[in-house]
């Protein structure tokens, strides 16, 4: 009787240990199921995130962020609406620009690099105090906005000149050394063709006479191609840095008003997906 007692014994120990060893098993499995859950639920989370992210950012074109010669620009500010030095610097970079301005193309992308040049040599430390700048520049969308963003220079308090003489270029003066630099890009830089393609759209638009969205895809295409190579191009191969001795910065502009010439085409139709999936 007691052997049989002891075997029924270890039989239960057996089964009760069987089962909660199946019982343990059953958590560790829910456990990990759980584990899986949250980390699935964590990845289509960033999937999500990151998805957004290029959506929000399809305004600025890879090859723009992968340039060779392009540098974000350290510059100085100041604190509150009272005015105090910023304790120190900030970069800003040519995709800021591209989102303050609506869309990167050649002319924003032209004065990124002409301004950049012009502000190193001004502020030979590489940092760019913007409240010791003012500047000149051509009434464009593009020109205008670069020099007021880049600079700090504003119309309404005097700093920046509108005046279309100066060009596709601009010219910048340290306020505090009078020390004054007309850049400019350098003849041929800016394809012959392309310029001549642009004036003859802006023509006929002006005309009210058809374009074809065709033409309007050829001439982007070719200026995401310009800014590529000019974002990938030496500085000092692409533009003219010129010391102006003695210079008198105007009193007022010579152009301040003009018409945007930025959105005539914003309502034609686009002739095929390669073409505007290209400047991507």
């Amino acid at each position: 009787m007691i052997g049989q007692a002891e075997v029924l014994n270890r039989d239960c120990r057996s089964t009760l240990n069987d089962r909660a060893i199946s019982r343990h098993g059953s958590r560790r499995f829910a456990a990990r199921l759980a584990v899986l859950f949250v980390l699935a639920s964590l990845g289509a989370t960033q999937a999500s995130l990151a998805q957004q992210r290029v959506q929000e950012e399809d305004f600025y074109p890879a090859w723009a962020a992968q340039a060779r010669y392009l540098q974000p620009l350290m510059v100085l500010d100041t604190d509150s609406a009272l005015g105090r030095r910023n304790f120190g610097p900030k970069p800003i970079t040519l995709k800021d620009m591209a989102r303050m301005h609506g869309h990167l193309c050649d002319g924003l992308v032209t004065a990124w690099v002409e301004l950049s040049a012009a502000l190193r040599e001004l502020f030979p430390d590489g940092i760019v105090d913007r409240t010791d700048v003012r500047v000149v520049s051509k009434n464009g969308p593009c020109w205008a906005d670069a020099g007021a963003w880049m600079t700090g220079a504003r119309i309404n308090q005097g700093t920046l000149i509108l005046d279309n003489l100066v060009g596709d270029g601009f010219i910048v003066q340290r306020i505090s050394t009078g020390k004054a630099m007309r850049v400019s890009l350098r003849a041929g830089v800016y394809p012959a063709q392309l310029a001549a393609l642009e004036q003859s759209i802006r023509v006929r638009c002006a005309r009210g006479e058809f374009v074809a969205p065709a033409e309007i895809d050829r001439f982007e295409l070719g200026a995401n191609e310009y800014s590529r190579k000019l974002l990938n191009t030496p500085p000092d191969r692409a533009i003219t840095l010129e010391r102006l001795a003695d210079y008198h910065f105007p009193d007022h502009s010579q152009n301040p008003l003009a018409p945007r010439s930025d959105t005539i085409n914003r309502d034609a139709p686009r002739s095929s997906a390669d073409a505007s999936g290209e400047s991507k």
